[in-house]
């Protein structure tokens, strides 16, 4: 059985997905998941700036969590192994977590933490074997947990965070970086009340190198598609109006999102959805009674790579696919898409 007693209990982990596809020595291998710009598993990880942006941080302790997942199966034990190279000089200076199976789901101890100069904060990696093992264990899971996918990442960063014993949840991508007061602000009212309602789950806002939070937009065609990015400033412009430092929101950034434990132990992210995972999940959590809030001064730098490997036309079709099965979502939930507006709804 899991005991707890077995198990280092982090109050915080932030969990970081990293996604890998073919090298140069093979750039047109087989594509089974889309991701919008995993890394050339011979190509120049983002992860470690990430990594070392987390050494700064101020607040409470904190484990880290990566996530590791491919574009194809044949590729998952390589992305696995680069992983933990890459974050072996972290793993040199810090207590770390150490995971074995054999008991119902991996257990994972996290040594106490040591007052260390560098880095001072517990770090493991969990790949699909361990998504199979779980499976395994659990053959009821085996559509749901899956290191496959955006959902099926998400939904392992909320399995293993709750296997660890965490109390929050903070998520991050692996191509950003955090200011060192970013966990204080990320903490700072999840769980607690506002306006006679506990905030369980926050989101924030992202912010690219030059510091503006609006996406780059074209001129509007008219298509709700091809006008995504200008809808999706609309939301921000409306978001940033609207006054207060904590609001309601109907949009969250996956890479910038907080999950309190009464929170992501109650509801997850739909297995149907191919990418918007992270608005979904709003849209999840509104049907279950949860509001969803956002934190103004919650902010993460976005540094992306270009993207590779992903044609633009086979985002489009996820996002149609998307937009359709969520609004029969909200059909059979007798829900309004309105109240979602301007964006997503």
């Amino acid at each position: 059985m899991f005991h707890t007693r077995d198990v280092g209990r982090p109050n915080v982990v932030i969990v970081i997905p990293t996604y890998w596809t073919w090298g140069s020595n093979r750039p047109n291998g087989p594509v089974e998941t889309i991701y919008d710009h995993p890394t050339p598993l011979d190509g120049e990880s983002t992860l470690p700036r990430l990594l070392e942006s987390l050494t700064s941080l101020e607040g409470p302790g904190f484990g880290v969590l990566i996530l590791t997942a491919a574009t194809h199966p044949e590729l998952e034990k390589a992305a696995a192994d680069q992983v933990t190279r890459l974050i072996a000089p972290f793993r040199a200076h810090s207590p770390g977590f150490r995971c074995k199976s054999g008991a119902d789901f991996p257990v994972c101890r996290s040594d106490r933490l040591e007052s260390l100069p560098y880095m001072n904060y517990p770090i493991a990696q969990a790949t699909e074997a361990d998504a199979a093992f779980i499976r395994q264990r659990y053959p009821g899971l085996a559509d749901h947990v899956q290191m496959r996918g955006y959902a099926g990442v998400r939904n392992l960063q909320l399995l293993l965070s709750h296997a660890l014993g965490a109390e929050v949840v903070v998520a991050l991508d692996d191509d950003e970086v955090v200011a060192s007061d970013y966990l204080q602000t990320a903490l700072h009212f999840v769980g607690r009340e506002h306006g006679g309602e506990r905030v369980l789950g926050l989101a924030g806002f992202y912010l690219d190198a030059g510091g503006n939070m609006l996406l780059p937009e074209a001129p509007r065609t008219g298509n709700i598609f091809q006008d995504k990015s200008a809808i999706m400033n609309e939301g921000t412009r409306t978001l940033q109006a609207t006054p207060g430092r904590l609001i309601p929101t109907p949009v969250a950034f996956g890479g910038n999102m907080v999950f309190h434990r009464d929170l992501f132990t109650r509801v997850g992210f739909d297995p149907g959805i191919a990418r918007g995972e992270d608005i979904d999940y709003v849209i999840n959590a509104h049907l279950a009674g949860y509001q969803f809030w956002l934190d103004k001064e919650l902010v993460i730098t976005h540094l992306p790579p270009e993207s590779y490997g992903a044609l633009p036309y086979a985002k489009l079709v996820q996002d149609v696919y998307r937009f359709i099965y969520e609004r029969e979502k909200l059909r059979l939930a007798g829900a309004d898409s309105a109240q979602f507006d301007p964006y997503p709804g």
